[in-house]
């Protein structure tokens, strides 16, 4: 008898356990129709016109450099080549941008010699709907987007940052800035980007980069070990990254931008 006692709540302890496992088979995947909690509508959505923005990184450049977007989702960009994109798929578009109609799910067009100020885009779509989802959706919508150019050193990655570097306690300043020819003053265009403080030792250290309103990337690896310099600049938060390298040595700065 004292034998058994211990086996039957043993045997008890098991059942209970095993009881408490959930069914191999339970599915619970709402875009699953074998499941219980199956929702033919689960991920779908009404028939939505929706433009997304992007800067191309180097339209004459080969490789994976040309084919490079930066800032996806914009609204703020210099004079560049921008893309122009619907993600819904399977529809009809009517673009208008200026006096142009474009009928294309995705184009580019370049703003290289525009004057700088507020743009206009506007786009219809026409699908047809999923009424049994959504029984008012006629299967078309429009939406209208302004976007704007402006000169480099409006851009939220050209200006004045503070922050620390890896392994300092105290805060540095570094600055970014371009120029356009060999007097090195400041330029509103595009040209050599000068970096101010980067090692923080007062230095100044330049590259070609391609710069968009949240990101800075080096083009070209000048001399001196400066290469691989990356940065990213949160338009909302003015929260700031820059990582490069100067030989085999990685320098990484988090900080916020400041000042223009």
């Amino acid at each position: 008898m004292r034998l058994l006692l211990p086996l039957m709540m043993l045997l008890g302890l098991t059942l209970t356990l095993q009881n408490c496992k959930p069914e191999k088979d339970e599915c619970h995947d709402p875009a699953n129709p074998e499941c219980e909690n199956y929702d033919p509508c689960y991920g779908k959505k009404p028939v939505t016109a929706e433009i997304i923005l992007s800067q191309r990184a180097a339209p004459s450049s080969g490789g994976e450099l040309g084919k490079l977007y930066l800032d996806e989702g914009g609204d703020v960009f210099p004079r560049v080549q921008i893309r122009f994109h619907c993600p819904l798929e399977g529809a009809k578009y009517k673009w208008t941008l200026g006096a142009e109609t474009i009928t294309e799910q995705t184009f580019e067009r370049n703003f290289f010699t525009v004057p700088y100020g507020v743009y206009t885009v506007k786009l219809i779509v026409e699908k047809a709907p999923n009424t049994n989802c959504y029984p008012s959706d006629d299967g078309f919508d429009t939406v209208v987007k302004t976007f704007k150019i402006v000169p480099v050193c409006e851009l939220e990655t050209s200006g004045v940052y503070k922050g620390v570097w890896d392994n300092a306690t105290d805060s540095s300043i570094v600055t970014v800035r371009t120029y356009y020819d060999g007097s090195y003053t400041d330029s509103c265009s595009f040209g050599v980007t000068r970096f101010t403080n980067l090692q923080n030792k007062g230095d100044t250290l330049t590259a070609f980069c391609i710069l968009s309103n949240s990101e800075v990337i080096q083009e070209s690896y000048p001399s001196l070990g400066f290469r691989k310099f990356t940065m990213r600049v949160n338009p909302q938060t003015k929260a700031t990254d820059i990582e490069f390298y100067i030989s085999e040595k990685k320098f990484i700065f988090k900080g916020r931008k400041i000042a223009s």
